[in-house]
């Protein structure tokens, strides 16, 4: 007879023919009964070999850690840690956090925020989209109202299309109304008040034309024209094409009237509505330009008008003011050639100020640049670096003073003055040796001259 159980290996054995039944039953369940015996005995070997994690004193790799139950039963270090949430990948409507990185889990709910995606808005308000995926759990930190809550008025009006839109602004709610559009009043138009909650962009379509239009765009006869006062009344509003012979709109320019003996007509009044004081003037030929202007020859046979400097003669380099912008890096000229020049310019009438003068290494602008004319030599704009700290921070000592006299904290506060026979000063600050001296000294390394206000 031969067995076999399990991973152990065949077993046979020799039963005579004469072997009953009952025999042979027997012979097989001693051995089967030996291999459960040896069987029981390698389980518990086996759980002989368990232990716990604390015994292991495992340590986790990166993204593990350590199992929160550290006294159960383990084959293997590896039991006894647990991925952490950094390994977890949030979903749809949640969010992760480096906060919930050390925890252990694999789940949403373990390892992530949900969003405001995620929150029931009540009704007439949504999410609001910078929101929409930042943690959130309350309608009223997530939700705003909706468009259809907003109130369009005055120079807007409603927008069906932007209902749905999460916002209380009338940029992103609304549509520019008629009340938006700037009818010009210059050119003859007025808003059709009429359509002025209604949506509209353009003048033709939220404008109408007044008697103003048909003066700037419609031909009354030769010589005629329409009123200001007509023009101004802009509730004047009239429909297009009016016939040239139109007397409710056309009235009489200066090129109509024929001037008294003595005077001309203004040139430049002629398409001016008929005025005798007006239309007919003396001629520039007579007027004495004021001081600062001179005279156009080619307009001494034009009339002298309303403004009669304006129309007869030009303004000067005399008027023009250099010094209007601060720091404008122009000087007010006294060359009698540019004073003259008509051609009011910065470049024709200034001369160039240090204000914007690069000056070279180790200098800097001089005091109040504005008031300095700039000349070919850069010492008239730029003096030694350190004369503005002599200037603002020290005291020239007195003659019968010197730096040995000062102490440490006196020191940084003095320079010294020498001027030569040729009356050219030069200045040392002084300067505080500690070592080896612990004394004031002249800074013979910082001698300098041509400082202004000095």
């Amino acid at each position: 007879i031969c067995v076999k159980h399990q991973s152990t290996p065949l077993l046979c054995f020799s039963v005579t023919a004469f072997a009953t039944t009952k025999m042979k039953t027997i012979i097989l369940a001693t051995i089967l009964g030996a291999q459960s015996w040896k069987s029981k005995d390698r389980t518990e070997t086996v759980a002989k070999n368990l232990t716990n994690c604390i015994e292991l004193g495992t340590t986790c790799s990166e993204n593990y850690t350590h199992t929160s139950d550290r006294n159960r039963m383990v084959k293997s270090a590896a039991e006894c840690c647990d991925a952490t949430c950094a390994l977890w990948t949030c979903g749809k409507g949640w969010k992760g956090s480096v906060s919930y990185h050390d925890n252990i889990g694999k789940s949403n709910e373990k390892c992530c925020d949900k969003t405001c995606s995620l929150v029931s808005c009540p009704s007439g308000q949504g999410t609001i989209p910078s929101l929409a995926n930042e943690p959130g759990l309350e309608a009223s930190y997530c939700c705003a109202d909706l468009c259809s809550q907003h109130a369009c008025y005055g120079s807007w009006t409603t927008d069906p299309s932007k209902a749905k839109v999460v916002n209380n602004t009338n940029e992103a709610c609304c549509q520019p109304s008629c009340q938006s559009v700037t009818c010009d009043s210059s050119a003859g138009l007025v808003l059709d008040v009429s359509k002025a909650d209604t949506a509209g962009t353009t003048s033709n379509f939220c404008c109408l034309k007044t008697c103003k239009y048909m003066s700037l765009n419609s031909e009354c006869r030769a010589g005629y024209g329409i009123k200001a006062a007509v023009a101004a009344n802009l509730s004047m509003t009239l429909p297009t094409g009016v016939s040239s012979s139109n007397k409710t709109c056309c009235s009489p320019k200066c090129s109509s009237i024929t001037c008294p003996t003595g005077q001309i007509a203004v040139r430049a009044f002629a398409n001016d509505f008929a005025d005798v004081v007006e239309c007919c003037q003396s001629t520039c030929s007579k007027f004495t330009c004021p001081h600062g202007w001179t005279a156009v020859v080619a307009n001494a046979d034009n009339a002298q008008g309303a403004s009669p400097a304006e129309a007869c003669c030009e303004r000067t380099c005399v008027l023009f003011n250099c010094r209007s912008e601060s720091n404008s890096g122009w000087f007010n000229s006294t060359d009698q050639n540019k004073l003259t020049t008509t051609l009011q310019s910065y470049e024709t009438c200034c001369d160039s100020s240090c204000v914007n003068y690069t000056c070279p290494a180790r200098h800097v602008l001089r005091p109040d640049p504005e008031t300095r004319p700039r000349t070919s030599a850069s010492t008239a704009c730029c003096e030694p670096a350190l004369c503005p700290e002599l200037r603002d921070n020290r005291t020239s000592m007195a003659d019968d003073v010197n730096c040995n006299m000062k102490n440490q904290s006196e020191c940084g506060k003095a320079f010294w003055t020498f001027v030569s026979e040729t009356g050219v000063k030069t200045f040392v600050p002084c300067t505080f040796q500690a070592t080896p001296l612990n004394l004031c000294r002249l800074d013979d390394t910082n001698i300098t001259t041509n400082c202004s206000r000095l």
